[in-house]
């Protein structure tokens, strides 16, 4: 391989950790500002994949870890190193991020049912990385077969990790069915009402945070399409943000977790 390759290998990962980078901060960004993602591709995916329980682990959110994969390959890449020990520590990365990825499209696709353009971006991006990285393994002199049982142990320390923490961040959220239900039928006896479209992505996180608990809350439809739809209600209230919560007589905007509900509506039974 010559050196005029070599450089257009060491190029194009410095130009997509860059890039991945500086997707990830962006995502980061919108996570700590709850703002409404811009230039979606998937409509209201974005909004509903970052406000599911599946978007941080162990309270960090994904972009974060991003964010540090991405910096990791970009200093690696333009380090002064023998060439053996940055392959190596590329590749162990680089399939780190793989794997990763490949387990949140799955949780995008099968789990949440919205898909986030964004993270495909950056799911795409890891893999170019990935598969660069293993076309360069040749200038290593590395024998893959000697790399095979560590990659096995990062595979399924990435996939059970995953799995194992971000169960964890959904049972701390409250899946608990009966806190759930309990919370919407105070909600509904004391009168408080969510007023919300069914195009709203803020509006879709709001009821899982609910899970099959959400039959029990009073929600008005806005949208003017749906058959149950209640617009004039919403236009007289002058609901312009969704969700809108309306309890005891004031009106909150904004996707709310279970504990902020309790709080507004004076349920003390929530930890």
């Amino acid at each position: 391989m010559t050196e005029k390759v070599k450089e257009t290998i060491k190029t194009v990962i410095t130009i997509l950790s860059v890039a991945g980078f500086l997707l990830s901060v962006y995502l980061t960004h919108l996570y700590y500002t709850n703002a409404n993602t811009s230039y979606c591709l998937s409509g209201a995916g974005c909004d509903s994949v970052r406000e599911s329980f599946y978007s941080s682990v162990l309270g960090v959110p994904v972009s974060v870890v991003g964010i540090l994969g991405y910096f990791m390959i970009f200093i690696l890449t333009v380090a002064t190193i023998s060439k053996r020990t940055k392959w190596l520590v590329l590749y162990l990365i680089s399939l780190a991020g793989f794997v990763f990825s490949i387990y949140l499209t799955y949780i995008e696709l099968f789990v949440i049912k919205a898909v986030c353009s964004y993270c495909v971006i950056s799911a795409i991006i890891m893999t170019c990385i990935f598969i660069i990285v293993l076309i360069k393994k040749p200038l290593t002199n590395i024998a893959l077969s000697k790399t095979i049982p560590v990659s096995l142990l990062i595979v399924l320390f990435v996939l059970f990790g995953s799995i194992f923490f971000q169960s964890k961040n959904e049972l701390g959220a409250a899946t608990d069915g009966n806190l759930q239900t309990a919370l919407a039928k105070h909600l509904t006896k004391t009168g408080a009402t969510m007023y919300g479209s069914f195009k709203c992505p803020h509006c879709l996180a709001q009821k899982h945070f609910f899970g099959e608990a959400f039959k029990f809350v009073t929600y008005i439809e806005c949208h003017p399409k749906p058959k149950d739809s209640n617009s004039s209600l919403c236009m007289s209230k002058g609901i312009s943000t969704y969700p809108t919560w309306e309890i005891n007589g004031k009106f909150y905007p904004g996707a709310k977790p279970l504990q902020d509900l309790a709080i507004l509506s004076g349920y003390n039974k929530i930890e």
